[in-house]
């Protein structure tokens, strides 16, 4: 019989074990025994540490993918979280770093459009505040507003401000 040495299991791994041909599965976060042989390659891939040794930082097989990462509301490029083993490849997690890149850049210029939108609007809306009456009705004939009885002057001033800016967008 071979040597058998002490270990406890940080990630659950089939092992060789005499007599039986299809070998044994030891289980993370118990205290097992594999063959002394096979400690030193455990150990160097994580799978099992020498009971009673220094307890090492072995990470977590348990934790999300990137994508299930991202859906969770956490930033990619934060992937994986700490404490946790990668359960995404190399190009999964680029890729969705890229996607989130792509999506902060899009936001930007969305923003900026709208804030340009929206200062374009309140410098159409001062000149037409500045109009009279007669002229607005005139702006509103020539411009062909809809205007429903009942509307305050700011509404319609805003539907012209409105005309405006799509006539030229």
């Amino acid at each position: 019989m071979s040597a058998m040495k002490a270990v406890t299991v940080l990630m659950s791994v089939r092992v060789a074990e005499e007599g039986n041909h299809h070998g044994r599965e030891i289980v993370k976060g118990t205290e097992d025994q594999v063959p002394a042989e096979l400690f030193e390659g455990l150990k160097e891939a994580g799978y099992v540490e020498a009971l009673g040794g220094k307890k090492t930082n072995a990470l977590r097989d348990d934790g999300p993918t990137v994508a299930e990462y991202v859906a969770a509301g956490y930033a990619a490029s934060a992937y994986p979280p700490k404490g946790f083993a990668s359960r995404s490849t190399p190009e999964e997690i680029a890729a969705a770093i890229t996607e989130a890149e792509d999506a902060a850049a899009k936001k930007k210029a969305d923003d900026k459009a709208a804030k340009a939108a929206a200062k374009m609007r309140d410098a159409i809306l001062a000149d037409l505040m500045k109009l009279s009456d007669e002229d607005l009705a005139k702006a509103v004939e020539a411009e062909k507003i809809a205007v429903v009885d009942g509307e305050t002057k700011d509404v319609i001033l805003g539907k012209i401000a409105d005309a405006r800016i799509a006539a030229q967008g």
